[in-house]
């Protein structure tokens, strides 16, 4: 049962009665301060909201209206005593100067704020008090100073943060105190309280007169009382009256006189029975009780909003994806147009003109003989290979006449045209878009990185940067193979130093042998990564895929059999793999031969330059070999990324889910909090009927009152006689005539309580239909995501023909560009439906349990799920977050707003920067 608790009165009564009273009046004045009023609301809420955490259905580990201390919106004064804040100086005059008049003039006697946010807040991250104060006075706009870089945040900091600086979790939590708060008054309607008969407050009046005789006489009245209003709408009250009277003259008379008075009156219609006295303070009580559930609510709401709201964790993280993936696909795209480029975009070596007639005197200057010709038969000006700028001088100031001066222009003009193919082409304009695209897609990531940062209650100017950890799984190709594969690649610039195209050339110095020797040492060392590096890596994919599928649950650990819960949803699911990976290890012995294969050409290579004498043609065959090699070496290293792929998306695991549709809307009928506060409001509106009837009736009270008196004339004020006593008892009536506006109300209420009917049907329509259709999108987003799987290995395989394709000579012409082009297209898609898939997935399960009602929150906020609780990352002291600002995160997404410029190199400038090994990389190709 609670305890009746009384307001104290602010006073200490004293032997004589009047005296007693003025002091004690003065007392209630002057001592009750507003902190003391601050503290006793905190402790009269807080009572009540302890009483309501008592069910762990919605249990609340925080409900303190007091923000943390490292909040940005702490607010570090006393709050009965609050220094001015910053305001508008235009505003801020009309508080000094008002149409003439002078304002209040002690505004400032509590001080003034430097800032309206928490002066201290970047303390924790390591910035000084003072500069702290500085920045938050100068709204984050100090100049050269920047605000601390929070690097690689977890995804339980980004959660501890938002709990720590949510201005909207602070609302909420502010929702349920000022709930709680409405309750106290509501309880206290019912407390004992200082109101005498009338609901007449404790006061004293002294007045001084002096009268037409000369004689001053001094009047002091007085009267405290107390009440309470029962259950039952009874009210009864006992109240005391002083009155003294003290006369200056003669021999000073003083008369007290006291009147005790007392009164109950008991409703019998109007007004009258619990369900209309109770009425209110039931609903306060339902009120906090609802205002709980809301916060509890919120919370897991809350937590879903920074995992996958639109801009959440989780969507950080696809967009982060997705621009690795379009930089992958802009470096593969680059590699292939210098390829292509290298194989198709070839000029004549010889470029011709019509020429009808030679001008006048025409000679040939000797420093043109072996690039100048003229056919006089078919009258065709020809240049051999390439032109200088001082080749083109010579060759306009050969002749002014106006035939030879355009054909020569003609000349000039097609040898420095660059010849692109329509493969090329294609290629470039993909590259061009892949660049636009990809500045998009990094602006849209620091559009939704700024969203994130003011839903976690940070200025959007802070530096942060998230951890991709989660994203660990898609690394689908191991970042050491696709670096060996680059070097393997480079290498032909080490092979170029020692090809010869013309062997016939009388001035020819062929290779060494030593030359020789130390390309193939590449070669072999090139070979030697491939084996250890490449090769290890790969077969642990395969132990891991194998382990996977292992048969048996016996001796494997609790980690890896949780694994395989998650991974397969059936025997057949499980059988698909195995045939998958089956191909795989075929494929994977396939490429274990063609190294032991070019490890014994290496070796030969090896013993045959360990001869004295090489003759040219050896020489031309071990070169030519020593390319072939190098082409073998670059399949074989492409071949591996493709089985890595296929491997490593099969370990790629989604959390399961496997409640049918019937279980999860009977579990969400009976968990949601907001269906359960709908339920309650449909009854609170059937009360109200109840309320609103009884205003219809006639007024009928039962009045019970009287009073006692001290005698006058004996000057004693607490002398109560029997005889000075009256009583009175009667009944009060009123018809209940014109009652039109509680007519009209109580008909209102009865239209309320059908629509909250209607409401709580909706609601619970809306239940089942939200948890219906996450369940049905779950169960499509594992099959898509099923279907990606396959989706990304065939495009690997595309990938790889296609590339293959482009590579061998004998394929030019045939669509390369196109061929290349769809791969590119199906490898990105690939990527980009996986990753969306495994999100989309992930949101889909969160909002499926969030509508379900059975999200169990933890106190830091965490969901009570293995996959958040093992994979959401620690929470570091917030110091250890504050880093030098690195250029780029280690998935190259750039953690400034500035976007970081990407070049377009289109086919002309890379064969400027690529003119003098053109030819033999072409050949090398």
């Amino acid at each position: 049962m609670r305890r009746t608790r009384l307001i104290p009165f602010c006073g200490n009564l004293k032997p004589y009665f009047t005296v007693a009273l003025i002091f004690s009046m003065t007392a209630v004045h002057s001592g009750c301060s507003p902190t003391f009023w601050f503290d006793q609301a905190n402790q009269d809420t807080y009572e009540i909201l302890a009483e309501n955490a008592n069910d762990p259905a919605w249990h609340v580990p925080r409900f303190d209206v007091e923000p943390d201390p490292r909040s940005r919106f702490y607010d570090p004064y006393d709050p009965n005593h609050e220094p001015l804040p910053p305001d508008d100086p235009a505003a801020n005059v009309y508080m000094h100067w008002l149409q003439c008049k002078k304002g209040y003039k002690s505004w400032h006697k509590f001080g003034r704020a430097l800032s309206i946010e928490n002066p201290d807040w970047l303390v924790q991250y390591g910035i000084s008090p003072e500069l702290s104060a500085e920045i938050a006075a100068s709204g984050d706009a100090l100049e050269g100073v920047e605000l601390p870089s929070l690097d690689n945040l977890t995804l339980a900091e980004t959660i501890d943060i938002a709990n720590i600086n949510s201005r909207e979790y602070q609302f909420q939590i502010e929702n349920l105190f000022l709930a709680a708060l409405d309750l106290t008054f509501g309880r206290f309607q019912f407390d004992v309280r200082y109101l005498g008969v009338g609901g007449q407050n404790p006061q004293a009046e002294l007045n001084r007169r002096r009268l037409a005789n000369g004689t001053q006489e001094l009047d002091l009245a007085s009267r405290i009382g107390v009440n309470q209003v029962l259950p039952s709408g009874a009210q009864w009250a006992v109240e005391l009256a002083n009155n003294t009277l003290w006369l200056f003259s003669g021999s000073n008379q003083t008369n007290s006189v006291s009147l005790l008075s007392y009164s109950l009156v008991q409703p019998l219609l109007l007004g009258a029975g619990r369900k209309v006295v109770l009425n209110n303070l039931t609903q306060d009580e339902r009120n906090v009780l609802y205002q709980t559930r809301t916060l509890a609510r919120f919370r897991k709401e809350f937590f879903t909003d920074n995992v996958a709201g639109g801009n959440g964790f989780l969507q950080l993280l696809q967009q982060i994806q997705v621009i690795e993936n379009e930089r992958g696909n802009i470096q593969r795209l680059e590699r292939q147009v210098e390829i292509l480029r290298a194989l198709s975009s070839q000029k004549p070596k010889v470029q011709s003109e019509k020429l009808d007639e030679l001008p006048p005197n025409w000679i040939i200057p000797p420093a043109l003989v072996d690039k100048l010709e003229f056919d006089d038969e078919s009258r065709m000006l020809s240049w051999k290979g390439e032109m200088t700028s001082e080749q083109e001088k010579l060759l306009l100031a050969l002749s002014d006449a106006d035939s030879f001066q355009v054909t020569a222009n003609e000349l000039v003009s097609r040898i420095r045209t660059e010849v692109v193919t329509l493969d090329v082409a294609q290629l470039e304009t993909r590259l061009a878009q892949s660049i636009n695209r990809l500045r998009t897609f990094e602006r849209q990531y620091q559009d939704s990185l700024g969203s994130f940062k003011i839903f976690l209650g940070l200025p959007p100017n802070m530096p942060m940067t998230i951890d991709d950890s989660l994203l660990k799984p898609f690394e689908l190709i191991d970042p050491l193979l696709p670096q060996i594969e680059q070097e393997i690649y480079d290498y032909v610039e080490v092979w170029a130093k020692v090809y010869v195209e013309n062997w016939d050339d009388p001035n020819l110095v062929p290779p060494t042998t030593a030359e020789l020797k130390e390309v193939v040492a590449g070669l072999q060392q090139l070979l030697a990564k491939l084996r250890v590096d490449a090769l290890s890596t790969l077969e642990q994919d395969i132990k891991n895929v194998e382990l996977l599928l292992g048969d048996s649950d016996e001796g494997v650990t609790e980690e890896l059999l949780a694994l395989r819960q998650r991974r397969f949803q059936s025997e057949e699911d499980r059988e698909r793999v195995r045939e998958s990976t089956k191909n795989d290890i075929r494929l994977y012995s396939s490429i274990r031969k063609e190294m032991q294969n070019i490890e014994s050409r290496l070796a030969g290579l090896q013993s045959f330059l360990s001869e004295d004498k090489l003759t040219n043609e050896q020489k031309k065959r071990i070169i030519l070999e020593m390319a072939n090699l190098r082409e073998d070496m670059l399949r074989t290293s492409q071949g591996m990324q493709v089985i890595e792929i296929g491997l490593r998306v099969e370990l790629i695991t989604l959390e399961p889910f496997r409640m049918d549709i019937g279980e999860v809307v009977r579990i969400g009928l009976d968990n949601r909090l907001d269906l359960m506060n709908q339920r309650g409001i449909v009854m609170d509106a059937r009360r109200l009927m109840e309320v609103r009837s009884n205003s219809l009736e006639a007024v009928l009270n039962v009045v019970v009152d009287g009073d006692i008196s001290t005698p006058l004339g004996r000057n004693k004020p607490l002398d109560f006689r029997g005889s000075q006593a009256g009583f009175r008892a009667g009944v009060e009536f009123t018809a209940p005539l014109a009652l039109v506006q509680e007519r009209n109300a109580y008909r209102e209420s009865q239209i309320d309580y059908q629509r909250e009917r209607r409401d709580f049907m909706a609601a619970e329509d809306s239940v089942k239909f939200e948890v219906r259709q996450s369940w049905r999108q779950l169960s499509v987003l594992r099959q898509n995501f099923e279907t990606s799987r396959v989706q990304i290995r065939l495009a690997a395989l595309q990938y790889d023909n296609a590339v293959e394709a482009t590579s061998d000579p004998s394929q030019a012409g045939r669509n390369q560009g196109l061929n290349l082009l769809n791969a590119l297209n199906a490898v990105l898609d690939a990527q980009n439906s996986l990753i969306s898939n495994w999100v989309n997935y992930e949101q889909n399960r969160l909002n499926i349990y969030l509508d379900m009602g059975i999200m169990e929150i933890d106190e830091n906020g965490i969901w009570k799920d293995d996959f958040y609780q093992h994979r959401a990352g620690r929470i570091r002291p917030t110091n250890e977050h504050r880093q030098p600002t690195p250029e780029t995160t280690e998935t190259g997404v750039t953690a400034e707003e500035v976007i970081r410029p990407v070049v377009f190199r289109p086919a002309a400038e890379l064969n400027a920067l690529s003119a003098d090994s053109e030819e033999e990389t072409q050949i090398a190709q």
